[in-house]
C-alpha cells in the first residue's frame, strides 16, 4: 500500500478503493488470466464497505477499523498491486496513462469507479461541526462530538441516507430534525411515501422538515440555529450534510471524456476504448429501460464493478462483453421498520398502495407493465415483487398477487413496532402526476 513514483504499467488499473473499484479488481483477479491489476485510491483508509448510515457505527461502539472493505487484504492476497493514498490527476487517453501524484501508471483497459464527493450548501461552508455522511473521517469526528448528549443534530437531507442516519441519532438519545428543501424527498417514489415517511420520523421523536429549505443561520451565543424558508427555526448545534453528492470526475474534465454528470459508457460500461466506468460516476445506457442512468446504490455499485472488471479484461482477451440491465434498488432501516425500493419511474405512473397494520406495499406501473415497488416492512413480499420486476411479470399480474397476499393474510407477522401506530391505515389506491 504505497504512492506512486516513476513510471510504472500494469495490465489492468482501477482508480478507486471503494465498493465498485475493489469489486472490479476481484472479478479479474478472480478469472485467473495472470492480469496485472493496480487499485489507486485516494484515501489511505477506503470507504466502508456498509451502505448507509445505520450500519456505520454511527453511534454504536462499533470499531471502524473493522468495518473497512475487507477485500483489501484478499486482493492483496491475490496478487493485487494497492496503491492506497495516491490520487489520480489526470487521465491521457492517447497513451492510456494515469499521472498519479509524482508518477504515472501505464495501462492496456482501465476502470474508473472514483464515486461522488458530497457538498455542502454555500450557507455553512463556513460554519463549524458540520460533517458528511460517507467517508469513515467524517464519522469518527461526528462521533467525538455526539458524545455531548445537549448538543442538537440538524440532518441536511431526508433520502435514505438522512433518515437513517437521524434514526440512529434519535435512538442515542439527541435531540433531531430532519430538514429538506423537497416536499417530496425520495424523489418520484416519495408522492406515494411522504405521509408515511413524515410520520414514521414525527412518531420517533424526529422533526421532519419536507418542502422547507435552509436560508439562514443564527447564532446565540454557542447555540446555532437554522431558519427554514418557512420562518421555523431549527436547533443546529451539529449539522450532518446527507444529500448533495455530486460525481467526482474534476480530474478528468481535461480528458476527453464524455462527462455529463457522471462519465457516459454504453451498455457495457465502456466509456472509450479500453476504459470502463463503475459504480455513482457512471453515467450508462440501461438496455432494461432504453435510456442513461447513474445510481447512488450499494449494489449497483457492487454488480457494475464486477461487470466492468470483467468487460476490462475481456476487452485485453478479446473476449465478448457483458451488458449491465440492472433494477436499481435501495433499502434502509430507520426506526425499527425496513424501508425498500426497487425499480426506476418517470413520474407519470399508476400506483396501487396495500396498507396494513404489518406495513405497507405501493406497486407502480404503466400500460400494464410493473415499474417499481417500495415497501415498508413486509419482507417477503417486497422480495417476490421484486422477482416479479426482474422477470418482467405483468401490471395486473402483480397486483392480483399483492392483492390476494394481503387479503389472505398470508404474508408473516413481524416482531417490534406495528405500523398502525405510525399513522399507516387503510389501502388506498391513486394516480401519481407527472
Amino acid at each position: 500500500m504505497a504512492e506512486v513514483s516513476g513510471a510504472l504499467s500494469r495490465d489492468i488499473v482501477v482508480v478507486g478503493a471503494s465498493v465498485a473499484g475493489l469489486h472490479a479488481a476481484h472479478a479479474v483477479a478472480k478469472m485467473g488470466r495472470g492480469l496485472s491489476v493496480m487499485v489507486i485510491g485516494e484515501r489511505v483508509r477506503p470507504r466502508y464497505n456498509l451502505p448507509l448510515a445505520d450500519r456505520t457505527g454511527l453511534t454504536g461502539p462499533t470499531d471502524l477499523d473493522s468495518t473497512t472493505l475487507r477485500a483489501l487484504s484478499q486482493l492483496g492476497s491475490q496478487g493485487v498491486d494497492l496503491r492506497l493514498g495516491a490520487r489520480a490527476s489526470e487521465l491521457d487517453l492517447a497513451n492510456q496513462r494515469i499521472l498519479v501524484g509524482n508518477g504515472s501508471v501505464s495501462y492496456r483497459a482501465l476502470v474508473i469507479a472514483c464515486g461522488c464527493a458530497p457538498t455542502i450548501p454555500a450557507l455553512l461552508t463556513e460554519e463549524s461541526r458540520v460533517y458528511t455522511v460517507g467517508q469513515r473521517e467524517e464519522v469518527s469526528a461526528l462521533r467525538a462530538v455526539l458524545a455531548d448528549p445537549s448538543l442538537a443534530v440538524a440532518v441536511i437531507g431526508a433520502g435514505l441516507a438522512g433518515g437513517e442516519t437521524a434514526s440512529r441519532l434519535r435512538r442515542a438519545g439527541r435531540t433531531v430534525s430532519l430538514v429538506d428543501g423537497s416536499p417530496e424527498p425520495m424523489g418520484r417514489f416519495g408522492a406515494v411515501a411522504v405521509n408515511s415517511y413524515a410520520a414514521l420520523h414525527h412518531r420517533a421523536g424526529v422533526a421532519p422538515c419536507f418542502g422547507d429549505g435552509v436560508v439562514e443561520v443564527v447564532k446565540d451565543g454557542l447555540r446555532r440555529r437554522l431558519r427554514l424558508s418557512s420562518g421555523t427555526l431549527v436547533p443546529a448545534d451539529v449539522i450532518v450534510i446527507a444529500d448533495g453528492h455530486r460525481p467526482a470526475t474534476e480530474w478528468l474534465e481535461s480528458s476527453g471524456l464524455a462527462l455529463r454528470d457522471g462519465i457516459v459508457c454504453d451498455a457495457g460500461l465502456q466509456a472509450y476504448n479500453h476504459v470502463f466506468a463503475a459504480g455513482d460516476a457512471a453515467r450508462w445506457s440501461n438496455p432494461r429501460y432504453g435510456t442513461r442512468m447513474r445510481g447512488e446504490q450499494w449494489t449497483n455499485a457492487a454488480d457494475q464493478g464486477r461487470i466492468a472488471g470483467l468487460n476490462a479484461a475481456r476487452s485485453i482477451t478479446r473476449g465478448a462483453p457483458d451488458s449491465y440491465a440492472g433494477i436499481p434498488y435501495r433499502r434502509s432501516y430507520q426506526h425499527g421498520v425496513r424501508i425498500q425500493l426497487t425499480g426506476f419511474l418517470n413520474g407519470d405512473e399508476r400506483v396501487v398502495t396495500q396498507r396494513t397494520g404489518e406495513g405497507e406495499v405501493a406497486l407502480f406501473g404503466r400500460e400494464n407493465v410493473l415499474h417499481g415497488a417500495l415497501a415498508f416492512e413486509h419482507q417477503y413480499l417486497f422480495d417476490e415483487v421484486r422477482a416479479m420486476l426482474t422477470d418482467g411479470v405483468a401490471w395486473d399480474a402483480a397486483l392480483a398477487h399483492v392483492g390476494a397476499a394481503v387479503s389472505t393474510a398470508r404474508v408473516p407477522a413481524r416482531s417490534g413496532p406495528r405500523l398502525h401506530d405510525i399513522g399507516i391505515r387503510n389501502a388506498i389506491c391513486h394516480d401519481v402526476l407527472p
